[in-house]
């Protein structure tokens, strides 16, 4: 747990953290008495610095370097500015210009993510709701060939997703329509979680086994709704604006986050651990659970439609970003896509 600190390291505290971020690079003392408004000699403040040190606020990378905050560093700051993240009227303004209309959840996603990229100057990120959590409406099977079957599945949101099935038996067209029937009959108003839950109970039952409807039922019902992740598209823009910021040393950092932005399946698993929780939430540094995430950092939160489903939108950037700037933003737009998908 952190020492408790003076008010005097409060401030330099501050004006270290504001430094590094403006720069991104380590803070010497004789900057940060530049920049102060304390009046404190540069011999002073490093006296503060140091003790900030090793109450495990700042670190120092180089012997002869100045210091950096550690995430410690940065939560403390993010605690010391939470009344200074006012979103600007100007930046609600045209906020809402550039989001509007909202239309579908499918369009606004994706701009979504370029509006964060552009206001913030960093990587716009939205992840869209997977149906798994939505009541199911209807499914649907339609026969594509004889070793191919189309399942289409409607939310009671009216979300559809479709997908492509192998399958060994050659379903006739009579009898996709009465799987179709029986499944929308029987699982009408369950959640695609709660279906396979019955599913596997009614896989257990030789009965269902014996049965020719309900064995395709099964077999069919089951690949359908099997799989996914807790999120599902995930919506990436901005990329080119993190390369314009980066020095040589995040480089490395730099190429695994976009390793992540290559496998979709990484970056949603990522994304996922903060779906369910309130935000506006940042993330730094060790939290970052990809490789090379120790000089990242997130700021996410996530929204509910009113069918229970949960999307998440934030930004993906180096730790040295505009918190008190960015974290309005993220939660402005947050519960604009809430409100725009009631």
């Amino acid at each position: 747990m952190t020492e408790r600190i003076t008010d005097r390291e409060r401030e330099i505290l501050v004006e270290v953290v504001r430094l590094h971020l403006a720069t991104g690079e380590p803070v010497a003392s004789a900057a940060v008495a530049r920049s102060s408004a304390t009046g404190l000699s540069s011999a002073s403040i490093r006296t503060v610095m140091a003790e900030l040190e090793a109450k495990g606020l700042l670190t120092q990378p180089h012997t002869s370097a100045g210091r950096v905050p550690t995430d410690a560093g940065f939560r403390h700051f993010l605690d010391l500015t939470a009344g200074l993240r006012v979103l600007a009227p100007r930046d609600e303004l045209r906020l809402r210009e550039m989001l509007a209309p909202s239309g579908a959840l499918e369009e606004l996603l994706p701009r979504v993510s370029g509006v964060l990229a552009r206001m913030t100057a960093q990587v716009g990120v939205a992840l869209a709701p997977a149906a798994r959590r939505a009541a199911l409406q209807s499914i649907h099977f339609v026969r594509v060939a004889g070793d191919r079957v189309l399942a289409v599945v409607v939310t009671q949101g009216g979300k559809v997703e479709s997908r492509l099935l192998e399958v060994e038996h050659d379903f006739g067209l009579d009898e996709l329509e009465r799987i179709s029937n029986y499944c929308t009959r029987s699982f009408a108003g369950m959640s695609l979680v709660e279906i396979r839950d019955r599913l596997v109970d009614l896989m257990a039952e030789d009965r269902a086994r014996c049965d020719t409807l309900m064995a395709g039922v099964l077999e069919l019902a089951r690949r359908a709704t099997e799989g996914g992740a807790a999120g599902g598209a995930v919506f990436v823009n901005g990329t080119e604006r993190l390369i314009e910021r980066i020095g040589p040393s995040e480089l490395e950092t730099v190429r695994h986050l976009f390793a992540a932005f290559a496998d979709k399946a990484r970056l949603v698993a990522l994304l996922n651990d903060y779906l369910a929780m309130p935000g506006p939430r940042v993330v730094l540094g060790s939290e970052v659970s990809i490789e090379g995430g120790a000089d990242l950092g997130l700021i996410v939160t996530s929204f509910e439609l009113a069918t229970g489903e949960s999307g998440l939108i934030g930004v993906i950037g180096l730790k040295r970003m505009n918190y008190p700037q960015i974290i309005p933003i993220v939660d402005f737009v947050g519960h604009y896509v809430a409100e725009a998908c009631q």
